[in-house]
């Protein structure tokens, strides 16, 4: 599955430009701790946080991951949006909590 495919879901807003949509999707991260990030997802992972900071691009570009959605409807300022745009790091955000998130995306095949 690629980042593309979770898109048709009217779940997921894509916040950044189309750029990584061609991203390949090896399982699901959800942590708002970044340290915990680094040290156990693994690369091509799709990244579920509330965390809007950042250096949640450091880790995500660093791991490779495929990439991040913010949960909870949060909101992601525009620097965090251009840099991502810089790294090819495709941003999404839902409206729903974490944990339903990731139901949807284990119903996805995911």
């Amino acid at each position: 599955m690629k980042v593309k495919d979770i898109l048709s879901s009217n779940t997921f807003e894509l916040i950044t430009d189309k750029s990584g949509l061609n991203n390949k999707i090896i399982g699901i991260f959800a942590s708002d701790l970044l340290s915990h990030v680094m040290g156990n997802a693994s690369e091509s992972n799709i990244l579920i946080t509330v965390l809007s900071n950042i250096n949640v691009l450091g880790v995500a570009s660093l791991l490779d991951l495929s990439c991040v959605i913010f949960s909870h409807n949060i909101k992601v300022n525009d620097e965090i949006v251009n840099k991502a745009n810089e790294l090819n790091i495709p941003l999404l955000k839902t409206k729903l909590p974490t944990v339903e998130t990731i139901l949807i995306l284990s119903k996805m095949g995911i």
